[in-house]
């Protein structure tokens, strides 16, 4: 016999599955608590008690996308020694998590520009890429730079999160592209903004 633990996990992975599914399905997506229910084959109430509200619902998606896509590997980039092997490593897994769920993954990008909750959820994992990218330039910092200002660390460190964006995978996918030319293009320009970045390091352009 199945138990509770056991049911309710399954549960809860049927609602979040469900959610999936319904963005997947098609561009008149309703990510209401009742349309998900329904899809999902449960009672309003049952999402509820997971999941306390559709802003809890949607905080536990990107979760769920992310354990699917294995995005957390992208940490490992930061145990890497060598520069080059943290950019390739840190871009590769989010290679492999935007292409572990592309349609649903674009379907949130497209959807936050008009839901306030949406957006809210992608800034927060916003801010974690922000970290690490600002991480990987703390690191890429040769001995020469060091006094570096600090406007130019968020400098490419913005940089380096619009470059290594979804926004920018995608269009390059869509024109037709596949992952590992994606993957090597991307890597190779973000390699090249930090070493032409830091020449910038000890002076700052008039506006």
């Amino acid at each position: 016999m199945r138990t509770r633990a056991a049911f309710s996990a399954e549960t809860r992975r049927r609602i979040l599955e469900a959610t999936r599914r319904s963005l997947a399905r098609g561009d008149d997506t309703d990510l209401g608590l009742g349309a998900i229910a329904r899809v999902a084959r449960v009672s309003r109430l049952t999402i509820y008690n997971h999941f306390g509200s559709r802003s809890g619902l949607l905080e536990a998606l990107y979760d769920y996308l992310a354990a699917r896509g294995n995005v957390r590997r992208g940490k490992n980039a930061l145990l890497e020694k060598a520069p080059d092997a943290i950019m390739a490593t840190f871009i590769g897994a989010l290679a492999d998590f935007w292409t572990s769920d592309p349609v649903v993954i674009r379907r949130l990008h497209a959807m936050a520009a008009l839901d306030a909750e949406i957006r809210r959820g992608l800034a927060a994992r916003e801010t974690r890429r922000r970290r690490a990218a600002a991480e990987i330039v703390r690191r890429s910092a040769s001995a020469a730079t060091r006094e570096r200002r600090s406007w130019t660390d968020r400098l490419l460190a913005d940089a380096l999160c619009t470059l290594a964006s979804f926004e920018t995978y995608d269009a390059l996918a869509r024109a037709g592209h596949g992952r590992a030319e994606i993957t090597a293009v991307m890597t190779h320009f973000a390699q090249g903004v930090l070493a032409q970045g830091f020449s910038f390091a000890n002076r700052r352009p008039s506006a």
